[in-house]
């Protein structure tokens, strides 16, 4: 199935963002629909470069991260609207051994910061701070269609 999503552009285009760390911003790419979450999740297999995903769930879907989609080890922030971090998961993995546990916030978020391992351990992502997200400019200097706030 996800070699299917591949191949559908509308699932391939994803905007970027960046977020303030204490080495300046990390690239974070915006993924907003079901079918960009599974393939976003899908194609991860590395953070080189070091980049993100932020993953939106305003569908109604609930927030969570199926350990058998996760193809690396990863930190995951669970923000609620405002982008405040209402929890976290440091070092989150792949699944190693059926059933599969599912990563999920203790409270009401509606998206998920996933980061390279370690990048969570900063004093600014610690519960009850608040992720500075920017659009970033493509190297054609026009702003991404990106707005600086999760929808």
């Amino acid at each position: 199935m996800i070699l299917l999503l591949q191949f559908c552009p509308a699932n391939r285009r994803m905007d970027a963002l960046g977020l303030k760390t204490s080495a300046g911003l990390l690239p974070v790419h915006l993924v907003d629909s079901p079918e960009r979450r599974l393939f976003a999740l899908g194609t991860l297999t590395s953070f080189s470069p070091p980049h993100g995903l932020l993953l939106v769930f305003d569908d109604g879907t609930p927030p969570r991260v199926w350990s058998k989609a996760l193809q690396v080890q990863a930190d995951l922030l669970w923000l609620d609207e405002t982008r405040q971090i209402l929890d976290r998961d440091l070092d989150a993995g792949p699944c190693r051994a059926d059933p599969c546990p599912e990563y999920a916030p203790e409270r009401g978020a509606v998206s998920v910061l996933i980061l390279p391992p370690g990048t969570a351990r900063e004093p600014a992502f610690q519960i009850g701070q608040t992720a500075f997200l920017q659009a970033l400019k493509p190297a054609g200097g026009q702003p991404t269609s990106a707005s600086d706030t999760p929808r």
